[in-house]
């Protein structure tokens, strides 16, 4: 017969109380979506542009590809959009998040099958 023995005594642990979640507003979501609605023009406008130039496409795909994300900055921010954004990108596409203080707004785009 054989026994196994645990080599580190193996304790359970404490239980805790989550942290109590704040105190939901109407106000600030009514806030946040006036604020998001205030993107969709930058939205449009983005998808808009690289729907009509496969120029553009191409070039924020080939300094995707070279793992450029300072020229895919710069390529996005020369469509003409004004709000803040973050982009990240994959070898499957590319997530563009269009920032405000109470909002996110985020375009994800697949650039392959």
């Amino acid at each position: 017969m054989h026994y196994v023995y645990l080599c580190c005594p193996v304790f359970a642990a404490p239980y805790r109380n989550p942290a109590p979640s704040p105190q939901a507003s109407a106000n600030i979501l009514t806030t946040s979506a006036k604020d998001a609605a205030g993107m969709l023009e930058d939205a449009r406008l983005l998808l808009a542009r690289l729907s009509a130039s496969k120029e553009l496409a191409r070039r924020i795909l080939t300094a995707a590809e070279s793992s450029d994300a300072a020229a895919v900055k710069r390529l996005i921010k020369q469509t003409g959009i004004k709000n803040d954004f973050d982009v990240t990108f994959n070898p499957d596409g590319i997530r563009v998040s269009l920032i405000r203080e109470q909002s996110r707004f985020i375009i994800a785009l697949r650039w392959s099958a």
